[in-house]
């Protein structure tokens, strides 16, 4: 685009400072009635509820491993019950464990208590996975943005792709019985992450202030007596 490379600064997505901060997984979970041990993945439709999330608690419900889901449902009441509905139907036959949350202003916690965020790789939920370290299992991603993210994280190896549902439980099932790749996700994600981004940007909008009122005091013209 022509502009020179020093008048440029990457920072990331700006995000709630909060993400940044490292709060332990077995108090995080203990703190939402979460088992203490088991594999816990997070689904959420934002905070609005938007997106048949029910359709990914199909799936999920029948993963072989014994596992648990936080499904983040926002200000949607009737998504909230479609996925009860799945939950509750399932549930005698599934090794699978679910938290149907509405919406949340701890989103951090929910997230310090996962090891996998599967769903679409949008921009802000993806910074702040990034910034809590969780693996990706990304699903269907829009084309535009959410696929070039998707590339992104595929790239770093913080992802595995599901393009079909009905093959989600067992590419999940897999990740879950190699847990040295998991780590290995976890620990691109974390190298992925910007949690000081919103710190990082004010810093340098700052910086470039006092350099322009330091130019303006330099550049004024004595005053005449």
């Amino acid at each position: 685009l022509g502009v020179p490379a020093d008048k440029i600064t990457v920072t990331g997505i700006p995000i709630d400072p909060i993400f940044a901060g490292q709060k332990d997984k077995r108090k995080m979970r203990a703190k939402y009635d979460l088992h203490p041990d088991r594999p816990t993945l997070l689904i959420s439709a934002g905070g609005f509820g938007v997106g048949p999330i029910e359709h990914l608690m199909v799936s999920l419900m029948k993963l072989k491993k014994p596992a648990q889901v936080i499904a983040i449902c926002g200000r949607s009441q009737e998504l909230r019950q479609r996925v009860e509905r799945v939950v509750s139907s399932g549930m005698s036959e599934s090794k699978v464990d679910v938290r149907v949350v509405g919406f949340t202003t701890d989103m951090d916690e929910y997230m310090s208590a996962a090891d996998i965020v599967v769903g679409k790789p949008g921009g802000l939920t993806t910074s702040e996975a990034l910034a809590k370290g969780l693996a990706f299992v990304i699903v269907n991603p829009i084309p535009g943005q959410e696929e070039r993210n998707a590339d992104h994280l595929l790239e770093a190896g913080a992802a595995i792709r599901c393009n079909n549902l009905p093959t989600l439980a067992w590419k999940i099932d897999k990740l879950l019985g190699d847990p040295p790749r998991l780590r290995s996700m976890q620990a691109a994600s974390r190298k992925l992450g910007r949690p000081n981004s919103a710190r990082d940007i004010v810093a340098k909008m700052a910086a470039l202030y006092r350099s322009r009122i330091s130019m303006c005091a330099y550049t004024l013209p004595t005053p005449k007596k």
